[in-house]
């Protein structure tokens, strides 16, 4: 698509990078807060973490069993026990007085600190015990079956990069270094404003040629996967007043995200309304489906508008707003890719994005991506049905057959 080529009434088309850098020149960085463990789960490290100690934080048994000098196994069979005179034992969260000497062991417990003179434990199962005495079957080396100090994360090493999001693994790794909160990116509020007349809540009844709104609802559980909290305002109509009205009801959050009205219909007058306001940075992005979107900045918040065509919508969320959120948390997007050959051959048009949704098939030779046959911008089972997406870049005019593609995986 040349510069100014006119396609859907669009005089000209902003390609998908430019849109992403105009976007990222306009968005803040969110202030940090500091939050309980659990609470953390699925946010964003605003900072680098350290082990503020060393974990295990001693050397410790890791079976059940006795603690030995490891020399003083060697040699050992089933046919020709060590015999070992038992000095003692040790339980988890006690430690033991009791020091190890040549031809001594002591009874030991999972997780147990190691008593001095030990360097070994032999499993219990590997041993005969009688009276005092312990009968060792079988020699072990030194510090087998023995969680050394340190071993799991050493004192200063670092447990949670800024920016990472954070994990039950590395919540269970925070509680054991001491920590009961860490510092978390503040989560985006974003205001979600449906317009359309034509649009009804669902779970009441459809009267004349009303329709549901689905969009909503699928951007605000987008917004929630992104990291975002979102805020449902109620449907506005397509007058300009109402929709000034919303705009600046909305932007008491971080960012602005307005659904429908976006195209350059007589209706469509969000992209105008936002540029009255604030000021509009684009209008038209040469991606499909989804071109129809705007963005803009009204009293320092991002403004996004929407298509209201229900995949159109979802896929320009995915590929503008999504990044967005991940700008203002400080991380990157974490959708999972993968590499597969491509099902059947797919025609693109020069100068645009197409996103092509797919459903994924394990063949005995690899994964294959087979596009979806109906997949327009207002056929969002296209997305619900499909595994993933590929884009297939400005400059590609058709992919064949066969050809080893990159899928963006939807779950």
């Amino acid at each position: 698509m040349r510069e100014n080529e006119v396609e859907g009434g669009f005089p000209s088309y902003v390609r998908l990078a430019d849109a992403l850098k105009l976007i990222f020149s306009e968005l803040r960085r969110l202030p940090s807060e500091r939050v309980g463990l659990v609470e953390s789960l699925g946010r964003v490290s605003a900072s680098e973490v350290v082990a503020s100690a060393d974990v295990p934080p001693f050397d410790r048994a890791a079976v059940d069993g006795y603690a030995v000098r490891a020399r003083d196994t060697v040699g050992a069979s089933e046919l020709h026990p060590i015999r070992l005179r038992v000095v003692g034992s040790c339980v988890a969260g006690r430690k033991s007085r009791t020091r190890v000497r040549g031809g001594q062991a002591v009874e030991i417990s999972t997780g147990a600190a190691l008593p001095a003179g030990a360097d070994a434990v032999v499993p219990v199962e590997r041993c005969r015990r009688e009276g005092d005495q312990v009968m060792v079957l079988e020699p072990v080396p030194s510090w087998r079956n023995v969680s050394k100090r340190g071993e799991d994360v050493e004192r200063g090493e670092r447990i949670l990069r800024a920016g990472e999001r954070i994990t039950p693994a590395d919540i269970g790794l925070l509680a054991a270094c001491g920590y009961s909160e860490v510092e978390v990116s503040k989560r985006p509020a974003v205001s979600v404003i449906p317009t359309g007349s034509e649009l009804e809540k669902p779970g009441k009844p459809l009267r004349g040629v009303k329709v549901y709104d689905s969009n909503s609802y699928s951007i605000s559980a987008a917004i929630l996967d992104s990291g975002g909290v979102p805020f449902l305002f109620e449907r506005v109509g397509e007058e300009a007043l109402a929709i000034q009205r919303a705009i600046r009801q909305g932007i008491v959050h971080d960012m602005v995200v307005l659904i429908g009205g976006s195209s350059v219909g007589k209706g469509d007058l969000v992209p105008s309304v936002v540029a009255e306001e604030g000021k509009l940075l684009f209008h038209g992005v040469a991606i499909r489906p989804g071109s129809p979107t705007s963005f803009g900045v009204v009293q320092g918040k991002p403004v996004f508008s929407l298509p209201g065509f229900p995949a159109g919508c979802l896929i320009a969320f995915d590929l503008l707003v999504r990044p967005a959120i991940h700008y203002m948390l400080g991380c990157e997007e974490v959708r999972v890719r993968m590499k597969a050959r491509l099902g059947r051959r797919v025609p693109s048009a020069l100068g645009r994005v197409d996103v092509v949704r797919v459903r994924m098939e394990k063949r005995e030779d690899g994964w294959v991506a087979y596009p979806l046959r109906v997949a327009g911008s207002s056929i969002l089972s296209s997305i619900s049905r499909a595994d993933g997406f590929i884009l297939i870049p400005e400059e590609v005019e058709k992919i064949e057959e066969g050809t080893e593609v990159e899928v963006v995986l939807y779950r």
